[in-house]
This record gives structure tokens, sequence and C-alpha cells, in this order.
């Protein structure tokens, strides 16, 4: 399922464990947690690549997530390890497309999609990728999943919602709210009843906007149209001192 490159070196492969902190009550781990991990393969890979975070910084640009989209067939559990493979896979205009697939015991487990923007850490506004990257080529080569639209569909009425706080231990090392943690933040709108009847098998997030530590939000959501033979979600996450979208995503259920 990689043959689709001849260059190993733009292929990264990872194993992960799941530790004792990382299953929920139902003795899987939350979607939240395989976004960690595609969040550090990609940042081990681009570190060796040589356009990581120590690359990126001494051109003055920095990655940001623009959009993610998962799919899981299945969780791993307690004890459970996964095999993570990723690779580079195109640049488009003002974005970086990075793909991942995941395996466990079983096979092939999931897949995922992502573009990156390198900001400009003075202007804060995105560089085109292939220029910061030395006009380095990256072959574009066949994706793992494909974007379902265009942009996310914006949720404009929201029938749960929650009131999240950023705390300092949010942050990451450019000192914005970490990505994965928009992901927890849009699920702390979901009513319990639901969490506990339905598993989230995938997410596609859209980050619209950086935020920081102290940040007060208004997470929300609402069912939406059933997708892939699923039920479906439609998140948002706006910023309540001046009404800023900062996410908009919507996610995958299952019957547990």
């Amino acid at each position: 399922m990689i043959a689709m490159t001849k260059d190993s070196a733009l292929v990264f492969e990872h194993a992960y464990y799941v530790r004792s902190y990382e299953p929920r009550t139902d003795g899987r781990v939350s979607i939240a947690s395989v976004c960690n991990h595609l969040q550090d393969i990609a940042s081990r890979h681009a570190d060796s690549l040589g356009f990581g975070l120590k690359g990126l910084r001494q051109s003055g640009h920095y990655w940001v997530l623009a959009r993610l989209h998962l799919m899981m067939d299945r969780l791993p559990g307690y004890g459970g390890q996964t095999r993570v493979l990723t690779w580079p896979s195109g640049n488009e205009r003002l974005t970086a497309m990075r793909d991942f697939q995941i395996f466990d015991h079983e096979g092939l487990a999931g897949r995922a999609t992502t573009s990156w923007v390198t900001v400009n850490a003075e202007t804060h506004r995105p560089d085109p990728p292939d220029v910061v990257l030395d006009r380095r080529y990256i072959p574009d080569r066949e994706h793992a999943l494909a974007f379902p639209s265009k942009s996310v569909t914006r949720l404009r009425e929201g029938d749960h919602a929650a009131a999240i706080t950023a705390r300092r231990a949010d942050t990451d090392i450019n000192g914005h709210v970490n990505n994965v943690k928009y992901v927890e933040f849009c699920l702390e709108a979901v009513p319990p009843e639901w969490v506990g009847a339905n598993r989230c098998l995938g997410l596609d997030i859209q980050f619209r906007a950086e935020s920081f530590a102290g940040d007060a939000y208004e997470a929300a959501c609402s069912r939406s149209e059933p997708s892939d033979g699923m039920d479906t979600l439609l998140h948002r996450l706006t910023r309540s001192g001046d009404d800023k979208e900062i996410v908009r995503m919507r996610t995958w259920w299952k019957r547990s």
C-alpha cells in the first residue's frame, strides 16, 4: 500500500504502544490519542528530512496544521500496539500535504490526510512551502485518504454546548494551543449519553485561527446527516472574547 513511492527516505515508520492513561472506560483509546500519534510522527519525519521545527526556525517560519481528516476502522485498546507510516504527498499552492496509514495486528486500521502551512513568524501569514523548503522537490503521490469536501461545513446553531478555557498546559512549543487540544475541546460539547453509546471513529477538522492560554471558548455540536454508514456530528469552537471561529469539525460515530 506504500508501493506508490520508490523513495524510501520519504516514507517514515514508527510504532506506538497504548499507554495505561490512554484508554477510556470502554477500553479503547480516544480518537484524540490517534491524533497525537499522527502529530508526533509528522514531527519526527520532518526533523529527519531537515524541515522540522529547527529547520524552519532558521528561515523564520513554523508549521501550522490547517486540516486533518482521519478515519479509523477500529481503535487500539489497552496493551495494544500500532505501526504508523507517513509520507509527504506534495504541495498545493500554500499548503503542504502529508498522509498516514495506521496498522495494528489485524492489518490496516486507519488512514489520514493532512494539509499544513509554513507560517512566517514576523508577518503571521503563510509563505509557499516550496519556497520555504528551499524549493526542495516533494513529488505528488497517492493520498491515503481524500478530504470529503472543499471545506468543513460550518455549524451555525448548536444543540449542545460547553464552556472551556485553555490552560498553559494546552499550549505547544510555539506558544499556541496545540491542535489536538482543539479536538478534545470540541468533543466536550457532546452529551455524555451519546459518548456512552457511541464511539468516535473519524474526524475532519479545519483550523481557522490561532488561540492562546487563557482564551475562553464555547464548544457546540449538533447531529448532521449520516455519512459512510455512520452517524455524524458537526462541531464548532468559538472564542468568547471576540466571537472568532477557531475550529470547525465533523465527526463520525458508530455504536459501541
